[in-house]
């Protein structure tokens, strides 16, 4: 089958092709990254087995210095218990008389006590400090032969850039593209022409935001942090006693009787969770709704468990659209009960619309994204809004984004370059299966876009971008006082000054004071005890940050020299030591009273613009 072929049956697609596609190309990729870095594999392997050589024998040394630390314990403990029978003897000695086996244990004792005390200062006393002393010999070739390898790799690292997954993934497949950033003009569009509410929860906030296009229609897809307020159970115990007698007359006794009394006490608390959501724009069937959850059907469930599901389902299709005729409504269900019982989107509102947009072709392909259990199963929710679609997961919290800064401290090449790639190969797993019950759809990718007319505004850094931006800086920035809780950060948009948005970065936290309950409980003693259930009362607390933000190009090398470069525009505000290079942008925080005025922001531009010069005259931009 030709790939272009298989781009419409997103499932065939990816088992026959992308799933070797982006390994493959992921590898090339980073084949590019050592030749522009000038990276020396050769010396870094050469380097890295010397590494292997010195932890393997410093490993040797610790596991034999641990033996010989267990064996001078041993001796130690043989000393001890042999002076103590020795000792023993001699007293019952002097005191009984001369019996056989005090004098025995004397002797006995006085050997072992004089063999243990020799071997602990002849031997193993020597053999400990001996092997010590190679320990610290042997730790300190460790750490130079992995500083050796961290300098050998450090030009291929310095040349890696979170935005390499996006530059494989457009060497991988046209279906769907990435953006470098989301722009305030991509925001806007998916609000004035599909009517997206870009409102995220006030109790929520953005992590991560990578916006694309499938085909011309764009998509956001979304890492929310959110903060929820759950009722807790606490618990708390007491342990009480008393005595009982047992038995009577002369046989009567006294037992004391001891009981643990367990409460609980249930009040409001704050917990914290990720989810990811994939936000899609399309003008086909623009006035359906629906929405459906994974169907339930375990992974593994074989042909019989199926058809068990489907006929439970169509019995209960029948019962809704008996009922829905009985209403006047117009809910008939498909004649692919298959696909109807997995799919489940029994709440729609237009069976017109519903049709349209599920052909056989979109039926089938449903069917094999819900059935096939690798590699994540039926785990999506779909929701369906007029012109808005929300694709989320259950994969998606637990597999983070892609970044090079978990690659940091690897010091082989090879295993460096398996871990690169395979961490491009997961992530990209994980958004396309966020993205395949659209791309299942052949309607959706068939549907033109269109063209709308977008005033550009002076903004350059949209809100979703800069509140991003904002959880990637350092926490503490944010933190309010006594907060005993993660946060939750908003920002709003305040001003634009030359080439750079300022924002204030509003942070909501809880406090938390610890109270006490006492809960009323009987004992086995019939008294009525108060059990304590300790349990924490909680507070918000808030605190507002400015920040500044604006795009860039530059690169995580460039960035890293800034510092470096004798310029008094950065050594003489200390707060730009605080600066973060996330994505395409570049920031810091603000002081409050602090004035950034067009003219500091055209000599922080001459400042980017030089590194990045300097960057190109020297052949070492690698973006």
């Amino acid at each position: 089958m030709d790939i272009k072929d298989m781009e419409l049956d997103p499932y065939d697609y990816y088992q026959k092709h992308l799933r070797n596609a982006i390994c493959t190309n992921g590898e090339s990729y980073f084949d590019s990254l050592v030749e522009k870095s000038r990276t020396d594999v050769e010396k870094c392997r050469a380097d890295s087995r010397k590494l292997q050589a010195a932890v393997a024998k410093n490993d040797a040394n610790e596991k034999v210095l641990g033996s010989w630390r267990v064996f001078h314990g041993l001796l130690i403990f043989l000393a001890i218990v042999s002076a103590l029978a020795f000792g023993l003897a001699l007293f019952n000695l002097i005191t009984a008389g001369a019996v056989a086996w005090n004098i025995a244990t004397v002797a006995v004792g006085i050997v072992l006590f004089v063999a243990s005390l020799l071997l602990l200062i002849l031997l193993t006393s020597k053999k400990i400090r001996i092997h010590k002393e190679l320990d610290s010999k042997y730790d300190k070739e460790v750490a130079g032969h992995r500083a050796a390898c961290l300098r050998d790799l450090y030009p291929l690292k310095a040349s890696m850039d979170d935005g390499d997954f996006k530059r494989i993934v457009e060497k991988t497949t046209t279906v769907f593209r990435l953006d470098d950033n989301l722009t305030p003009e991509k925001l806007d569009l998916l609000v004035k022409a599909y009517q997206y509410d870009p409102t995220i929860g006030s109790q929520e906030s953005l992590l991560s935001c990578q916006s694309g296009n499938v085909e011309t229609n764009p998509f956001l897809r979304l890492r929310v942090f959110r903060n929820d307020i759950v009722d807790q159970v606490y618990t708390g115990s007491l342990t009480i006693s008393w005595v009982e007698r047992v038995g009577s007359g002369k046989d009567a006794t006294y037992v004391t009787r001891p009981q643990t009394l367990s409460a609980s006490s249930t009040h409001p608390a704050p917990t914290y969770s990720t989810y990811t959501a994939v936000v899609y724009g399309n003008q086909a069937a623009p006035d359906l709704r629906f929405s459906r959850c994974p169907s339930g059907l375990p992974k593994d469930a074989d042909e019989k468990e199926v058809e068990k599901f489907v006929a439970k389902a169509e019995r209960k299709m029948k019962e809704m659209s008996e009922d829905s005729v009985s209403k006047g409504g117009t809910f008939q269900p498909l004649a692919n009960t298959t696909f109807e019982a997995l799919f489940g989107a029994f709440d729609r509102n237009n069976e017109v619309q519903y049709r349209l947009l599920f052909t056989p072709l979109a039926q089938q392909n449903m069917v094999e994204l819900m059935a096939k259990p690798t590699p994540f199963g039926d785990d999506f929710f779909f929701r369906k809004v007029g012109k808005m679609n929300i694709v989320s997961s259950r994969h998606g919290p637990k597999i983070p984004d892609f970044s090079v800064a978990s690659l940091g401290g690897e010091t082989d090449i090879d295993a460096l370059k398996k871990k690169y790639v395979n961490n491009v190969a997961v992530v990209f797993a994980s958004l396309y299966f966020e993205l395949a019950p659209i791309l299942a759809i052949p309607l959706y990718q068939q549907t033109e876009a269109g063209t709308y007319e977008l005033s550009k505004g002076r903004r350059h850094v949209s809100d979703y971008e800069a509140e991003c931006f904002a959880n990637q800086m350092d926490g503490s920035l944010f933190l309010p006082d006594d907060a005993a809780t993660p946060q939750i950060l908003k920002v709003s948009y305040l001003q634009s000054t030359g080439e750079s948005d300022v924002f204030a970065v509003h942070s909501g936290a809880f406090r938390g004071e610890p109270r006490v309950d006492y809960v009323s409980m009987v004992g086995g003693d019939g008294r009525v005890h108060e059990v304590p259930v300790p349990w924490t009362e909680y507070f918000p607390v808030e605190k507002v940050q400015r920040i500044l933000v604006r795009p860039t190009d530059l690169s995580r090398s460039e960035y890293s020299s800034l510092l470096d470069e004798k310029k008094e525009f950065f050594r003489e505000k200390a707060f730009y030591r605080e600066r973060l290079l996330s994505k395409k942008f570049f920031g810091f925080p603000l002081p409050d009273d602090y004035n950034y005025d067009e003219r500091e922001d055209r000599e922080l531009s001459a400042v980017l613009t030089s590194a990045m010069k300097r960057s190109d005259k020297n052949g070492k931009r690698t973006g």
